[in-house]
């Protein structure tokens, strides 16, 4: 048996695709695990938000639920200072209200509260949300993603973890973490990186070895190469903080014209480049550095659609980001993919390229030296046909084992049979 009714905690923004994309895959993977379960989503906005209406336009407010807003009014990337003392403030006082139970009037509890409490079980989004560091994390961040996880434990509704990439985990955080993952009916991993992770953790619930749900709406499309030595080449920039709060410091400096002087070669070979934009932060870096991309002669792309982005990239011999969810959108539909990453951003890159047996097309920013990408680059265009049939077969594996495993831990986990 399975609940009758699930709530979706969180629901992600439309600013970035790849978040956005793992709205639409965690609603698939429900679609196609329990399609008779009535599922609402809760908004990381709030309902007033010009983000909530964005996402309820997008998400056609769920073909078989509802979308509904959350607590969290703090927004760094759009409130001014005061703004955010103010947002934070409020945020405090309602978090005590939901979670710390200072005061019992139902009526003062937020619609997070509301509606994981009405519900039979709540699943917890997948993506990168749980992690903390005293270099790269703060501990108000971390409570908010978990707050529907504590509403949960709060009043004893089961809930489980759809697949994440967690890490850096230490002290409090750590401790927090843990007590939550452990009540967890079980929790599913996005990346191998992650999956190892936590298996050293000694957890005594469910561990389930996933992959970003994002994955479930891509398609393998058959697409010629281009003919003799030009190649069509998709290349996505990041040059910003985990979470892309800010923008890197002087430390990306290099890496920055590492990738200009990267693209600047490609272009001199005769392949036809394109930068490829899919989020807000990239889209003001691509503005700052247009004359330069002007000069070189790459060609221009930008979108925020996961279908549209898939596209895009099915039309494409190779991809060159450094962000994860470009390449799932082109992992998931056959394109051969290199992706290159800051340590401090996780392990989801480089874990995600592990779950795809593909490890040597992950170049930590360190070694990604002009040479390495172009050699890489290389290797990926004249072995492209193996490799996109390799990319194929691996993506549809973990596809329908992720698919099966999450049937099999729903019919199967005691606190959601108990739910009935």
């Amino acid at each position: 048996m399975v609940p009758d009714s699930l709530t979706l905690a969180y629901a992600y923004g439309c600013r970035n695709a790849g978040d956005f994309a793992i709205n639409e895959g965690s609603l698939a993977l429900l679609s196609r695990t329990v399609p008779e379960v009535d599922v609402t989503a809760v908004s990381r906005f709030p309902p007033e938000s010009p983000e909530y209406d964005r996402m309820a336009d997008e998400l056609g407010s769920l073909d078989d639920g509802s979308l509904v807003g959350g607590p969290i009014t703090y927004d760094p990337e759009r409130q001014s200072r005061p703004e955010q003392l103010a947002a934070l403030a409020r945020n405090g006082l309602q978090y005590g209200v939901d979670v710390a139970g200072v005061v019992d009037d139902r009526s003062l509890h937020s619609e997070l509260y509301e509606e994981i409490t009405d519900a039979d079980a709540l699943l917890f989004n997948g993506g990168n949300a749980i992690h903390h560091s005293p270099t790269h994390g703060n501990l108000p961040y971390l409570l908010a993603m978990v707050y529907p996880l504590q509403v949960a434990r709060r009043n004893g509704v089961p809930y489980g973890l759809l697949p994440q990439t967690t890490f850096a985990l230490e002290g409090v955080a750590g401790r927090l973490v843990r007590s939550l993952l452990n009540d967890a009916e079980f929790v599913m991993t996005r990346d191998a990186v992650t999956f190892g992770y936590l298996s050293e953790f000694g957890l005594s619930t469910r561990l389930i070895d996933g992959i970003d749900t994002a994955f479930l709406n891509g398609a393998p499309t058959a697409t010629d190469s281009s003919p003799g030595k030009s190649s069509r080449i998709a290349a996505v920039p990041r040059f910003s903080t985990l979470g892309d709060t800010g923008e890197l410091d002087r430390s990306g400096a290099r890496m920055e014209d590492t990738f200009l002087t990267y693209l600047d070669r490609l272009v001199d070979d005769g392949h036809e480049v394109t930068l490829t934009v899919q989020t807000e932060i990239d889209e003001a870096w691509a503005e700052r550095n247009r004359d330069r991309l002007d000069d070189i002669g790459v060609g221009y792309y930008e979108s925020y659609d996961p279908d549209t982005l898939r596209a895009h990239y099915a039309e494409q011999d190779l991809l060159v980001t450094m962000r994860l969810h470009a390449g799932i959108f082109a992992l998931s539909v056959g394109t051969p993919t290199i992706g290159v990453y800051r340590p401090e951003w996780g392990p989801k890159m480089t874990g995600t390229f592990r779950t795809l047996e593909l490890p040597g097309y992950a170049i930590p920013w360190d070694e990604a030296t002009v040479e390495t990408l172009e050699s890489t680059t290389e290797d990926a265009l004249e072995g492209r046909e193996e490799l996109a049939q390799h990319i194929t077969d691996t993506v549809t594996l973990r596809t329908e084992a992720l698919v099966s495993d999450l049937r099999t831990t729903l019919a199967t986990a005691d606190g959601f049979s108990d739910s009935q």
